[in-house]
């Protein structure tokens, strides 16, 4: 190896936290061509995993590296959100060894994963939408998680909570929401109000209320709901539920699976 390609090859190396993935468009930046990345194959030192896409040789990777490299790398406003941002929260329930989860990314506007990062088997499987429920402020409340040596933007859990109840009854139950609401005691009153008042989704601010009003959250009582448009009319959201008059939605008529007092 030239002193030049072992220079370029340290600097990637430095420049590259374990556990990523790194694209074409990245090497570039740092210096690197086809060929070159070619050569490093063949030592080896890097493996691709496809189109325009390497990981370092022998590293494990798994889909949040990937994620680095779709929102750093390739500039993609895509983020980790809902159900998944709450578990990163440590709002999760424990998961079975050899179970697998179900990722959910979402993203505002048209913006489209790359081929490599749909494609390749991260070993559970990817939810990704675009959830345009905050369209006049698409990075409101999002923050990083890290992840060893490098981070990774999600939904903080004010935002994650809504984003999931956005994904009611389609992909999680009243139950399932009810579980993740009753979990959340110290939401942040302020971030909460502000993501209320912008978002976009009449349905989810209802049900995301609803729920909050259901188990009494200790923040729900301070939120100024003069200033949060709930809409006109009602909302089916249960197909065979009971209409909520407090909400104007349609809910489960299964008090028993919530097993809390009902709004009136």
């Amino acid at each position: 190896m030239t002193c030049k390609k072992r220079n370029i090859l340290n600097r990637i190396l430095l420049n590259w936290p374990k556990g990523t993935v790194a694209t074409l468009k990245w090497f570039r930046d740092h210096g690197g061509y086809q060929q070159l990345i070619d050569y490093y194959q063949k030592s080896p030192w890097v493996t691709k995993i496809g189109s325009g896409a390497y990981i370092q040789y022998g590293d494990s990777v798994d889909w949040r590296g990937g994620l680095y490299a779709v929102q750093n790398q390739l500039n993609l406003p895509v983020h980790v959100g809902g159900k998944t941002a709450l578990e990163l929260s440590g709002f999760g329930h424990n998961i079975q060894m050899g179970q697998i989860v179900i990722i959910y990314l979402f993203a505002s506007g048209k913006v489209r994963l790359p081929t490599w990062f749909v494609k390749y088997p991260w070993g559970d499987e990817l939810n990704f939408k675009n959830l345009n429920i905050f369209q006049s402020q698409p990075d409101i409340g999002l923050i990083d998680y890290y992840i060893g040596g490098y981070a990774i933007k999600g939904a903080a859990p004010e935002r994650a909570m809504i984003e999931m109840c956005a994904l009611v009854p389609s992909y999680h139950s009243f139950e399932e929401a009810g579980h993740f609401m009753e979990s959340l005691l110290s939401l942040r009153t302020g971030h909460l109000q502000l993501l209320l008042e912008i978002c976009d989704s009449i349905k989810a601010k209802r049900l995301f209320l609803y729920l909050a009003d259901l188990y009494d959250m200790p923040w729900f009582h301070k939120l100024k709901m003069m200033k949060i448009n709930l809409g006109k009319g009602k909302r089916r959201v249960a197909v065979k539920g009971v209409l909520n008059k407090k909400y104007l939605i349609t809910v489960p008529d299964e008090k028993n699976n919530l097993d809390i007092k009902n709004i009136p």
